[in-house]
């Protein structure tokens, strides 16, 4: 393998890896979106159950 071939295999793979840690920042964005929709959702339904049992 050449030095020049070598040089691309080495940018390639840091492209492909910064794409997937910018992908894997999305995901875990996505999944503290969907804790904290949850929550409140489970909040939410927590004070319509003390409404109607006080």
């Amino acid at each position: 393998m050449s030095g020049l071939a070598v040089e691309v295999e080495v940018v390639t793979s840091i492209c492909a890896a910064r794409v997937l840690i910018r992908q894997l920042r999305g995901l875990l964005v996505d999944i503290g979106n969907a804790i904290r929709a949850w929550r409140s959702v489970r909040d939410i339904l927590r004070d319509e159950q003390d409404e109607h049992q006080g």
